[in-house]
């Protein structure tokens, strides 16, 4: 009996809507589909476009996108993505399950030859975060003194 494969990932992002480097869950598989669990839906996925393997992920995912984005990580425990490390440390923590895993594959970042031009928009920050950060001296306005009414009957 062929044991089934029952985790599954994306090879190349775009055109299966997966995302590159999680791990999915799978379902079923013929020879020329896989069948995965996505937030509780089943997507099926060309056979062609995924890895399989019998075990699921013990250690980071080290995605390296094609064009101009920089490389993440993925973690195996809740798939949240996460920056690489700075500098070469064989373990992370996860920001939001708080697990620690090894770093797969060659998680060197790229020489600064390699590095190009951050042309990303920077985040909006949330109204939460602009009420924490205090403003500038030259913005702060002071109230405006209240008159005291004074009623005469």
């Amino acid at each position: 009996m062929v044991r089934l494969a029952q985790w599954a990932r994306v090879l190349a992002a775009g055109g299966t809507g997966l995302r590159a480097g999680a791990w999915y869950s799978v379902v079923a598989r013929t020879p020329r589909e896989v069948q995965v669990v996505v937030r509780g839906r089943s997507v099926s996925v060309p056979r062609a476009a995924v890895e399989l393997r019998d075990t699921p992920p013990d250690q980071w995912t080290v995605v390296r996108p094609a064009g101009q984005r920089e490389p993440y990580m993925v973690c195996p425990g809740c798939r949240h993505r996460m920056a690489l490390p700075e500098r070469g440390v064989p373990t992370a923590r996860c920001s939001r399950c708080n697990q620690a895993f090894a770093i797969g594959g060659a998680a060197a970042r790229p020489s600064g030859a390699e590095l190009k031009a951050d042309r990303r928009v920077a985040r909006r920050r949330t109204s939460a975060e602009r009420r924490k950060r205090p403003r500038a001296a030259k913005d702060r306005r002071t109230k405006p003194e209240r008159r005291q009414r004074t009623t005469t009957w």
